[in-house]
């Protein structure tokens, strides 16, 4: 790869993808039939591989989709009753809830990039809570306390939690959501084109329980194809061995975490000591572990400077698209990458 890729998804995908893709073209993995017993194999060494090495329990169903905004579609039409109450503190939170708010009735919590997750005042009328765990726009987190807490205060509702920029990178406590979904081209470092869901059991039982089926894409069809092993349309059977692949070669999250810890260390002690550069997100309890959203006097200035050397930067997105730009933080980049981009911003500054 000529270019160090830092942009916060599509990102760096791992470097043995390449040699991964042979391996499926020559064992035929990319022509199975998504009926056949070669995939149902399939499905459940990916199922196990991520059980294994993110620590997700063997109780909570893992599904795929064709991305993370098809989630949306699906916990709006087959999870939600009465309607969903949608915290957000950036963008992609905001256009989850715009999306809802097509489907079913919604109440909206914006809280500052600055401030914990609000647990309280919760509207009436409400089935799903719903949570960006980590906003890709302004590069902030919401901690697992803060979900606990969430959760302690709101027994009987589901909680279901966008994790597209920190699965794979960031341990999770999955028995404080009912719903976990996100997409593969960002911690999981491989190509675009798929997403997932993890689901609980009381996610699985209110799906079955409310029995939406009128959509190619209903929970209870993707459910009862799932307990089969099978998808219940035609998936992207790659990116499906990739992730297997990857997954059976990582050495699991507490070891990635504590990798991507180090590597944000790093950068604050780099920021610290030179001018003219900051995080947009000042409290430090709720920043992102896996983007770095920056600001300074010329983001684009320095994106330029860095394509130039073969760094590719991140924008600014949404109301700090002109004032920051954005790092990501995530395992796929190699440590090679990580120093010089380094190096770069402490001439440039």
């Amino acid at each position: 790869m000529n270019q160090a890729n830092f942009y916060p998804g599509p990102s760096r995908v791992y470097s043995n993808i390449t040699e991964y893709i042979l391996e499926a073209y020559k064992d035929g993995i990319m022509s199975i039939n998504h009926r056949s017993t070669e995939f149902m194999e399939l499905m459940r060494k990916v199922k196990a591989e991520l059980r294994a090495k993110l620590l997700i329990p063997d109780d909570y169903e893992i599904v795929f989709t064709s991305s993370a905004t098809e989630c949306w579609e699906i916990i709006a039409q087959s999870l939600t009753v009465k309607g969903s109450q949608h915290f957000f503190n950036g963008s992609f939170g905001e256009k989850w809830a715009s999306y809802a708010a097509e489907l079913t009735n919604t109440t909206n919590v914006h809280f500052g990039i600055n401030e914990k997750l609000p647990t309280g005042d919760i509207a009436d009328g409400v089935d799903v809570l719903c949570v960006t765990h980590n906003e890709t726009s302004n590069a902030t987190m919401v901690s697992m306390d803060s979900l606990k807490m969430l959760r302690v205060e709101n027994e009987g509702k589901l909680i279901a939690v966008d994790v597209t920029s920190s699965f794979g990178g960031v341990k999770l406590d999955y028995t404080l959501a009912d719903v976990w979904y996100g997409s593969v081209q960002k911690c999981l470092g491989i190509p675009a084109g798929m997403g997932f869901m993890i689901l609980s059991p009381s996610a699985v039982n209110t799906a079955m329980n409310i029995g939406e089926n009128k959509h190619y894409n209903s929970l209870v069809r993707i459910l009862e194809n799932a307990a089969k092993d099978q998808t219940s349309y035609t998936p992207n059977v790659l990116d499906i061995y990739l992730l297997y692949r990857t997954q059976q070669a990582s050495k699991g999250i507490v070891y990635v975490e504590e990798k991507l810890k180090n590597r944000l260390t790093a950068y604050n002690e780099l920021f610290e000591r030179t001018e003219g550069i900051e995080h947009l997100v000042e409290n430090e309890k709720v920043r992102s572990a896996t983007v770095l959203a920056l600001t300074t006097s010329s983001p684009e200035e320095v994106k330029n400077e860095a394509l130039e050397r073969s760094i590719v930067l991140g924008s600014g997105y949404g109301p700090w698209k002109k004032s920051t730009f954005r790092i990501a933080n995530f395992p796929a980049i190699k440590t090679r990458e990580v120093e010089k981009l380094m190096a770069f911003l402490s001439r440039y500054y």
